[in-house]
């Protein structure tokens, strides 16, 4: 997918207040249905948050599943306009969804036998089954993402600290420009590694960005009246959580052994590369200046365990799988 932005565009690129709820329960949906755990380094890290939600979902949640497949959009009345940083607001929004936008979203979704009427009526545009749906994704948010939603908030919040710093010292385009690699941003166009194809007009409707601790690949979420384009994308985690937090695949931070093989240095920035990021990025989640990151990514580059590469002016890094392996151990 990709979006060209006009110069009213560009002065309306702005960043998320927050987390966003639907945001966050919709692309958790889709990566607990993901079967690359053991391909996709990004995947892989929810692996011990798939074990523990799987067991006990509600039966409702096929439903959820069934509009929230992999590697699909999700239908866009599921991701309601930005500024809703409350899961009731998302709920209350879904729940004025009229029956033509709701045909509309639902247009390409699969038929399947094993749906309740109410649910496979959502198809025909007919909202009567509105409020069972938000009954489902209340239970659902209730079932997986309760009980670490401190831990989605302090990582979204850390990667939107790290971002503004970027803003500020950089502008616009070292912002989009440090979304790579799954985001390329080249002047005026931005573009997605989503693969799905398509371009979405601009119109200065402004771009928002939104980072989302369950998301494994950056989607664009077309505006809506008034609104702006939402690009929602992978926020880079933290080595280590908030004291007493634990949250869903988030990686350990790098244990003793680990350390004491690279360094403490080295293996935090291992544990950071899980998603991807550039030299100032990791520069700034370590806490010490890009020439120091410059010196261990050599390291770690000739170790097999990293791979490097340049877009224009950034330099960017990211996990070989011999460096998510090892991560993994």
């Amino acid at each position: 997918m990709r979006i060209e932005l006009t110069v009213p565009d560009l002065i309306r690129v702005g960043l998320a207040a927050a987390a966003d709820p639907m945001g966050e329960l919709t692309a958790s949906l889709q990566v607990l249905q993901r079967r690359d755990g053991g391909r996709n380094a990004a995947s892989a890290a929810f692996n011990r948050w798939r074990h523990r939600v799987w067991p006990g979902l509600p039966d409702s949640a096929s439903v959820l599943r069934w509009l929230c497949r992999p590697d699909a959009p999700v239908p866009a009345f599921l991701l309601p306009a930005a500024g809703r940083y409350d899961l009731e607001s998302g709920l209350a929004a879904v729940l004025d969804t009229e029956p033509v936008a709701l045909k509309t979203a639902l247009r390409t979704a699969p038929a399947d036998r094993e749906l309740p009427a109410w649910a496979a009526a959502l198809a025909d545009g007919d909202p009567a089954g509105l409020p069972r749906l938000a009954q489902a994704l209340q239970d659902y948010h209730d079932h997986a993402l309760t009980s670490c939603w401190d831990v989605v908030c302090a990582q979204v919040d850390a990667d939107l600290g790290m971002r503004t710093q970027v803003l500020l010292h950089g502008g616009v385009d070292a912002l989009l420009t440090g979304l790579r690699p799954r985001v390329r941003w080249v002047a005026p166009v931005l573009e997605t590694d989503d693969r799905i194809a398509g371009a979405l007009p601009a119109e200065g409707a402004g771009l928002l960005l939104v980072p989302t601790y369950f998301s494994v690949g950056p989607v664009l979420v077309p505006a809506s009246p008034g609104g702006p384009h939402r690009l929602h994308y992978p926020c880079v985690r933290q080595v280590a959580h908030p004291a007493g937090l634990t949250g869903p695949g988030a990686r350990r931070g790098p244990g003793n052994a680990l350390a004491d093989l690279l360094g403490p240095t080295r293996a935090a920035a291992l544990t950071i590369l899980a998603v991807g990021c550039s030299t100032s990025e990791l520069a700034a989640r370590l806490g010490v200046t890009p020439s120091a990151v410059s010196k261990h990514t050599a390291v770690l580059r000739r170790a097999g365990l990293i791979i490097t590469h340049r877009e224009r002016n950034t330099v960017l890094h990211s996990l070989t799988p011999l460096g998510s392996a090892l991560l993994d151990g």
